[in-house]
């Protein structure tokens, strides 16, 4: 799992929530966000296991919330 992954949350609050990774911070744990529920300014820090991984997206070098939502879609 790396920086640009789609992923779904399968565990927490937030289960079946789409995100993407933004950065990797250890072998456990990775920041993510949507856009919308959590902002750029904001990621959530999630454990690996907790996510399922549906594939790999190109990430803008011009990435807004907009831009991230409709990643995410």
């Amino acid at each position: 799992m790396e920086t640009g992954t789609l992923v779904k949350s399968i565990k927490g609050h937030d289960a079946e929530r789409i995100y993407v990774v933004m950065a990797v911070v250890s072998d456990d744990f990775v920041l993510v966000c949507n856009g919308k529920h959590r902002k750029l300014d904001n990621p959530k820090q999630k454990r690996k296991k907790h996510l399922a991984v549906l594939g790999d997206v190109e990430l803008p070098q011009d990435l807004n919330d907009a831009k991230l939502r409709k990643i995410c879609k």
